[in-house]
């Protein structure tokens, strides 16, 4: 009875939490249900322990939420003077961008710290870095941004739950070592330089033995482990190579192997494994996830030493208290959701059997995905029952000896073919049918399914039975209400200086793509520069962003014309979505750009080169533009017009003055309700006669903030001023949708939400 008490009332203090540091209705109805469940068990013990307990929590979350927010309100500053402190096992370097975790002297916050490095020498000297670092700068310091498309990383939230809220970008500092007088600080500095000299070492391995040795030896997910392998995050396997319970438990399986051994005593054993464990956590980089099974290793240890065995329900309580103590914010991660999700799990899985516990931990976890990842392979069950085992007696041991046998080239390249076969046959099954575009769950959504999951192997059958079809009848639901939608949108995604455009229609009738984006590069970078693991707007928000609404490929994407920031990220496309049909402007496809560009990601898509009045299958739009064969440039570039959600859209490219004017005289009596602002705002395009003719209601500009060509220019607003137009710019409101169903709609921004009333009918 004590035991049921105090997990629940650590369920109680974790929701409590939730809604002080972030109240929302997630929050909210979480703490009602666990107050509900609370009712049912209440007797002086629950009580006893929720004021002995709650009220210490519930204080201290208080603070550290009111310090956190106030954090959090500290003004950006330019040419800030600051100093700290740099630990060598959080450093990355990708190309010239140094990125590590630093803690300044003066308050103490943790910032994000980014410092471009100036030479080749420079680089290898911080690759090498094996001491504690303190530095002097000067550098900008501003408040980490939060995201500026719909359902794209937060990385501003992401970063609070270990409360970082600042970055620094650096722009001159003096770095230099220094060591600790304090004993403590002393040996916690020389893990840090521990692992650090490990980090180096492995990555020294051939791959992938160097990646599976950073995440689960040193704790460490390296940047080129999910590029590298593919399959484990399409497959779920993620939790495998997250430093938690099961290396703690395989440590210590390991030492407590070659202690008795040489016949060391119980109690001794014990010890040496509890210090073990924190000297390991401390190694590890002390991340939060690993507290639960840190506390939970600790608690074993005092069962070996002779104390009293405690319950398991008590020990998962206890690991969530002593967890949100050293990261209050843990449980807003996914791995701390996946961590203290499935361990509950398995607190009520004694009477399962293998696939059943298996089939469980599955359904429980897809939504926590899913929410966050969008995706689900439906062999990821099936590839974990054969994973787990194959890791716990083949990979995990392989990767110890290729890491501690380096020295011995045969040994090395032996366990390196061992963890490959096992890397490769991942990668092939994650390219097999069955990997799922769900789409965003909603929170509500989320919540019924993780609560039915935990119902599916009940021991009364009638509502296991009940809970079973509950679960299958609701993710289909999601399903068919993410692949057949009864409204349509008109969407701008901010991606910088670039364009793209998204329509998809009521029922996804239709999916239409309008240019990619691209980053610009200026000036050539020599090798060292370069970066190894960069991802692309055209991943972390286009197709990010489609895969949030369900959708799993495209019908027809338009390609304008050739300039990069148009079609620089098509490649990316191709290669992440099905794509049916590229529509480019006739003569296109004899430029360069395009057979570098795009010619070798085609696959299966096919080409149509397009000019004025041709019909394309399954395009919400008609083609005014271009009239001719040209060389795709600006002049070149395609214009399209038609009726969307009750309103007249038009779009064209980076078409100049001149292409609008002929447009204008060829459909004279052509009305536009929505421009789309040629080349990204510039005087260039935006011809002031034929806008008037137009008279559009709303004008969007996607260009990038603070661009260096100033668009969109002081011409293109003054002519929008004129005409009296709403402006939404992507530099100032993110990306912009039009939401619609039949004939009326909405507008909707990510940011500056006081604009997402402006709604249109027609």
């Amino acid at each position: 009875m004590i035991n049921r008490s105090f997990l629940i009332v650590s369920l109680l203090i974790a929701t409590v939490g939730g809604c002080i540091y972030r109240f929302n209705s997630v929050t909210i109805v979480l703490l009602v249900l666990v107050i509900v469940i609370s009712c049912f068990n209440l007797n002086k013990w629950f009580m006893m322990i929720v004021i002995i307990l709650g009220t210490p929590f519930l204080l201290y979350f208080i603070h550290d939420a009111h310090e956190l927010r106030i954090q959090s309100l500290e003004p950006d500053q330019e040419s800030a003077q600051i100093s700290g402190v740099i630990l060598p096992d959080e450093i990355t370097i990708d190309g010239d961008n140094l990125m590590t975790n630093a803690r300044l002297d003066v308050n103490k916050h943790i910032v994000r710290l980014y410092a471009k490095l100036t030479s080749e020498s420079e680089k290898q000297a911080w690759l090498s870095e094996k001491n504690i670092v303190h530095f002097e700068a000067t550098s900008d310091l501003s408040r980490i941004k939060p995201p500026t498309n719909f359902n794209q990383f937060d990385a501003q939230r992401y970063y609070e739950t270990k409360h970082i809220t600042h970055q620094v970008t650096i722009k001159s500092w003096q770095v230099k070592p220094i060591n600790s007088k304090k004993i403590w600080q002393k040996c916690r500095y020389q893990l840090h330089i521990w692992h650090a000299q490990g980090i180096q070492n492995a990555a020294k391995l051939p791959q992938p033995l160097s990646d599976y040795a950073q995440a689960l030896i040193l704790g460490t997910a390296s940047q080129s482990l999910y590029g590298n392998n593919p399959g484990v995050q399409t497959l779920g396997l993620i939790h495998l190579f997250s430093v938690s319970g099961f290396h703690v438990s395989y440590v210590l399986m390991l030492l407590m192997a070659v202690l008795r051994r040489l016949y060391v005593p119980q109690e001794v054993s014990a010890w040496l494994g509890a210090l073990l464990l924190v000297n390991y956590f401390v190694f590890a980089g002390e991340p939060a996830v690993l507290v639960r099974a840190l506390i939970a290793g600790l608690i074993m240890m005092t069962r070996l030493a002779g104390c009293r065995r405690i319950p398991i329900e008590s020990v998962w309580a206890v690991s969530l208290l002593g967890s949100l103590i050293y990261e209050p914010g843990i449980l807003f991660t996914l791995g701390g959701q996946l961590s203290f999700a499935m361990t509950f799990c398995l607190l009520f899985t004694t009477k399962l059997n293998f696939w059943q516990v298996n089939l469980l931990l599955s359904a429980v976890s897809l939504p926590l995905i899913v929410s966050q990842q969008y995706t689900w392979h439906v062999l990821q069950t099936f590839v974990n029952f054969a994973a787990i085992p194959i890791f716990s007696v083949v990979i995990v041991p392989a990767v110890i000896v290729g890491f501690i046998g380096q020295t011995v080239p045969f040994v090395t390249h032996l366990m390196n073919s061992i963890i490959g076969l096992f890397a490769h046959s991942v990668d092939f099954i994650a390219t097999l049918p069955g990997n799922l575009i769900i789409g965003k769950l909603s929170w509500f959504v989320s919540i019924i399914l993780f609560l039915v999951a935990l119902l599916l192997f009940v021991t009364e059958k009638k509502i296991a039975q009940v809970a079973r079809v509950a679960w299958i009848m609701l993710l289909g639901s999601v399903l068919l209400w993410t692949r057949f939608p009864v409204h349509g949108e008109f969407s701008i995604f901010d991606i910088g200086q670039g364009d793209a455009t998204l329509i998809c229609e009521p029922f996804k009738r239709s999916v239409t793509l309008i240019d990619t984006g691209g980053q610009v590069m200026f000036g050539s970078k020599q090798k060292w520069q370069e970066q190894a693991f960069q991802r692309t707007k055209g991943e972390t928000v286009i197709v990010n962003y489609l895969h949030s609404q369900g959708i799993s490929h495209i019908d027809n994407l338009v390609l304008t014309h050739q300039d990069f920031d148009h079609i620089g990220d098509a490649k990316i496309i191709l290669q992440k979505i099905r794509v049916n049909h590229i529509i480019i402007p006739a003569g296109m496809a004899e430029q360069q750009a395009f057979a570098k560009e795009i010619k070798p990601y085609l696959k299966k898509t096919h080409v149509i080169e397009v000019t004025q009045g041709m019909m394309i299958p399954k395009m919400p739009l008609h083609i005014v533009h271009p009239f001719q064969v040209g060389k795709a440039e600006n002049e070149d570039s395609i214009a399209l017009y038609g009726n969307i959600g009750g309103q007249n859209i038009f779009t064209a490219g980076d078409l100049n003055q001149a292409g609008e004017s002929a447009i204008a005289a060829k459909y004279p009596n052509m009305r536009v309700d929505i421009l789309k602002l040629g080349h990204h705002g510039s005087k260039t395009s935006s011809n002031p006669t034929v806008i008037k003719q137009w008279q559009p209601k709303v004008g969007i500009v996607s260009a990038g903030r603070n661009n260096r060509y100033h668009h969109p220019h002081m011409e293109t607003l003054k002519t929008i001023q004129d005409q009296q137009m709403t402006l939404f710019n992507t530099q100032t409101h993110g990306m912009i949708r039009y939401n619609y169903t039949r004939k009326k709609g909405q507008f909707e921004v990510k940011l500056n939400h006081e604009l997402a009333t402006t709604t249109t009918t027609n």
